[in-house]
């Protein structure tokens, strides 16, 4: 996961260090939180533990903070990205006769990085007050740390992790208030798609199976921003 981390975090280094190029201008940068709930019918990740019920839906959320830059192409017109790091946790027990008791437990980290398009109408209907929206492609890096343990009668402890990635999509409108020429709130509704596949297997001689998951939902986000002040989004203040 640590590799993850660090792949995510070239990537936006990446879309700020494109400034470099004509005609392109690092319009704003930010750090912020969301709430992105997993939501929808299907195999989910409680499908590898026991007790699951496939006629329950699934709803999973949790709080996700990221990090986000924005470049300015032409007019309102940019290219935006993010990653941020959302986790979860999945949990079962399951009691037999004879005091037996088997808890499983899957702790997730998914990290999601995003490019994509964005246009931007500043103050549009009043003075500090920006709206905008886009689409883009999501990249998942996901870890499921599983662990079972056993009590009562023999007691076995084990654990395992399994990492991968896959793509994905989004969709987002905001609207973003000024508070001075550089610093600003923005307030976001995405929503994203995608999935990934998971290899289970129930029992140590049991089949193998491939699921799956899909990781589609709502995600609604603030963030604190910075503009830079440049010839795409600044007027110049003394004209020759």
């Amino acid at each position: 996961m640590k590799k993850h981390i660090f792949i995510a975090t070239v990537a936006l280094t990446g879309l700020v260090s494109l400034t470099s190029r004509a005609q392109v201008k690092l319009n704003t940068i930010g750090v912020g939180v969301s709430y992105w709930e997993r939501s929808y019918d299907g195999v989910d990740e409680r499908s590898f533990l026991g007790n699951y019920d496939a006629n329950k839906g699934f709803d999973q959320g949790g709080f996700m903070p990221h990090l986000s830059a924005e470049l300015g192409i032409f007019g309102g017109l940019g290219i935006d990205g993010r990653v941020g790091v959302w986790t979860g946790k999945f949990e079962s027990e399951t009691r037999f006769t004879g005091g037996r008791v088997i808890a499983e437990e899957i702790k997730q980290t998914i990290i999601p990085v995003s490019l994509g398009l964005v246009y931007r109408f500043d103050n549009l209907f009043e003075e500090s007050w920006n709206i905008f929206a886009g689409a883009g492609l999501n990249r998942y890096f996901i870890q499921n740390k599983v662990s079972r343990t056993v009590t009562g009668g023999e007691v076995a402890n084990t654990s395992d992790s399994f990492s991968g990635n896959d793509y994905g999509a989004n969709i987002k409108a905001g609207v973003e208030y000024m508070f001075s020429e550089t610093l600003g709130l923005a307030l976001e509704g995405r929503y994203n798609t995608g999935s990934y596949e998971q290899t289970f297997q129930a029992a140590g001689d049991g089949p193998v199976q491939n699921y799956e998951v899909a990781l589609k939902g709502i995600e609604a986000s603030f963030s604190l921003r910075y503009r830079f002040k440049n010839e795409t989004n600044t007027p110049d203040t003394n004209p020759e």
